[in-house]
């Protein structure tokens, strides 16, 4: 899945690039390579569309990412010494369009993910102390309150899933989408199931009342929701990163790792990107560009947006969302500790979001290791260093509050920023057109966007929406336009 996620791997790649013959050059001026398209991302959009179009739809392209390693919010953490590896970033699966076939081409078994059974240890996100008083809901009361989701998420299913191509006319949208949700909540009897959802999604950083339940049904919609209930979820037999590693050997000579778009110029006959990696620059000349990372206009500003392309994105909120696996000896294992507000107790479960952050340190295994996953989402922008001293400090609270019977050194041992920029979706702003705007983008100036940000937020979801782009990118180069 992905509710909305993000890699440093153990074993780096040392090979960034390998360029054909014909590509290779002693000159010192730019290597120009050219293409039909280049890719922006080589996340799990960005992989997936250089896999179809090179190997599927006879297009050649080039794929452009700053990370080491393909895979965006797919985490993996080898634990040295072992052949055990933790999933740290994407967890899972649903089983959506192309998304089995993906894994099936590259040789990759896959099956049913048997969970961790860990207790829940609810502490006070302010003092550390255990929030004795707030109360969970029943597991029946939870099962109940996902059916009645699941009703209505199947309602909606056509108009989000796996894109907006067919989101209903401003005047169309249903009211459902643009009430607040604590007030759908409340009139549908779906507290008991705001828990889950937003533990899984992560959806609603400083609260879930007033969001839209447009925004939640994004986060969590049906094909989500009949997964989750039926357990047809499924993952990799070895690991997450398998997919990307395998993508990577067959896609070598048409990616550029660890670089960047430095300029870009959008002319009558297509995109010509100047692209640095490492000390060796890039001239890409591309009929079409397939933009797939988080589209804020600071990511676009080599590409020099225009005022219809400022207008859409400079609404975009930032956001933080990091996960990290952590060894922390004094912590007990076999345990998901939460980090929530007061707010919550005794049991208001619209307000466990209420709090500018959400903290959660999963127990992961092997035993005797000490090692927990820690997932953390925010409100507002935060940077590395102020998020691994946040959760230092959070570990630390729980130790001198009591919580925790002794006390160690938290060390972090792997750690991956999976942050990105969030649209904005007040009623006002999707009634006023938001989503055709947005979708008007689709293919203006040379430019095609796929990724989280454009539909479902799930790797599966997002493969199946990039085929539909991929599809219309493709009739666009046919017609020459």
């Amino acid at each position: 899945m992905m509710p909305r996620l993000f890699n440093i791997l153990a074993h780096s790649l040392c090979v960034c690039v390998i360029l054909t013959a014909a590509e290779e050059s002693n000159n010192p001026g730019p290597i120009e390579l050219v293409r039909d398209v280049a890719i922006i991302g080589g996340g799990a959009s960005g992989t997936y569309a250089a896999v179809r179009l090179r190997e599927d739809l006879n297009t050649s392209m080039v794929l452009i990412e700053p990370r080491p390693n393909l895979g965006g919010h797919t985490s993996t953490y080898h634990i040295p010494k072992t052949n055990i590896s933790i999933n740290f970033g994407v967890q899972s699966y649903l089983p959506y369009g192309p998304a089995k076939d993906f894994f099936a081409r590259f040789g990759i078994p896959t099956a049913i993910p048997t969970n961790q059974r860990l207790t829940a240890l609810n502490v006070d996100v302010e003092t550390g102390k255990i929030l004795e008083d707030y109360s969970a809901p029943s597991a029946n009361a939870t099962n109940e309150a996902f059916q009645r989701w699941l009703s209505i998420t199947t309602k909606y299913r056509e108009i989000l899933e796996p894109g907006y191509w067919d989101f209903p006319s401003p005047v169309d949208i249903p009211t459902d989408l643009l009430t607040p949700f604590g007030d759908f909540a409340k009139l549908n009897k779906l507290e008991a199931a705001v828990p889950r959802i937003v533990t899984i999604s992560g959806v609603g950083y400083g609260g879930v009342r007033d969001l839209l339940t447009f925004n939640v049904l994004q986060a969590f919609g049906a094909s989500l929701t009949n997964d989750f209930l039926s357990g047809t979820l499924f993952k990799p037999i070895d690991n997450n990163g398998v997919l990307y590693e395998r993508a990577l050997e067959l896609l070598k000579p048409d990616v550029l790792l660890l670089s960047t778009v430095q300029d870009a110029m959008r002319t009558a006959n297509g995109v010509e990107l100047s692209v640095k990696q490492g000390d060796t620059k890039y001239v890409i000349k591309a009929r079409r560009v397939l933009y797939t990372a988080g589209p804020s206009l600071d990511n676009l500003a080599p590409f020099h947006p225009d005022e219809k392309e400022t207008a859409i994105f400079s609404k975009w909120i930032p956001g933080a969302e990091f996960v990290a696996v952590l060894e922390a000896s004094c912590l007990p294992e076999n345990y998901s500790i939460t980090y929530l507000p007061s707010a919550a107790v005794p049991a208001d479960q619209l307000a466990i979001k209420d709090w500018p952050y959400s903290l959660r340190l999963d127990s992961t295994g092997p035993p005797g290791q000490g090692l927990f996953r820690v997932i953390f989402g925010a409100n507002y922008t935060v940077t590395k260093d102020e998020f691994t001293r946040l959760v230092l400090k959070s570990v630390k609270d729980i130790q001198n509050a009591g919580t925790v019977p002794s006390n160690c050194n938290a060390e972090f041992k792997a750690l991956s920023d999976h942050s990105r920029p969030s649209w904005p979706q007040s009623a006002e702003q999707l009634r006023a057109g938001f989503v055709q705007d947005l979708y008007d983008l689709q293919g203006y100036n040379d430019m095609w966007y796929t990724g989280y940000a454009w539909g479902a937020q799930y790797s599966s979801t997002v493969w199946a929406f990039t085929d539909t782009v991929l599809e219309k990118m493709l009739g666009d180069l046919t017609d020459g336009s």
